[in-house]
């Protein structure tokens, strides 16, 4: 706990109905630039413009909430988009060249944050002019078993469990 008298700011949790204000508002702001980086995911469309998309939504957003107050806001984790083997977090210079083509399954990773409190979000899609689509083969499997293995990790989240690396 923070010591007022020493001149300690007081610990901030979500009983703070501005913490949790701050949270929602982030949030939705990832829920929007989320969907227009999905749409923007189209086949021959380069991945530096899809995460150009959404910094910029999140940017755009930021700078039209809680004006006239001190407080930073803006991106917190930059927009990637990984295609197919590119593991995660790709978020390539201004000159790069790498391309979405359709087929192509697509991880998707951004973060907003507002006077410090975050929210990220990830996606996963597959990059296909047919809407009513479904993944098949041996991206289905990958898929599934990323899904099982973040299920599994879940369960394992309760209070009180802590991470034992040694």
């Amino acid at each position: 706990m923070a010591d007022q008298e020493n001149g300690e700011q007081p610990e901030l949790d979500l009983s703070d109905d501005k913490v949790v204000t701050k949270y929602k508002a982030a949030a939705e702001i990832c829920n929007k630039a989320i969907a227009a980086v999905i749409e923007a995911c189209k086949d021959g469309s380069k991945v530096v413009d899809a995460c150009r998309v959404g910094d910029e939504l999140i940017r755009k957003e930021c700078a039209n909430i809680f004006k006239g107050k001190q407080i930073e806001k803006g991106v917190a984790f930059p927009t990637c988009v990984s295609p197919n083997s590119i593991v995660g977090h790709f978020s390539p210079l201004a000159d790069n060249t790498t391309t979405i083509k359709e087929g192509d399954l697509v991880k998707i990773d951004l973060g907003c944050q507002i006077d410090g409190f975050i929210a990220t979000q990830a996606q996963t899609i597959l990059v296909t002019s047919d809407p009513d689509a479904t993944i098949t083969g041996k991206a289905a499997d990958l898929v599934e078993a990323a899904r099982t293995a973040f299920n599994a990790a879940v369960r394992l989240i309760k209070p009180g469990n802590t991470t034992n690396w040694q």
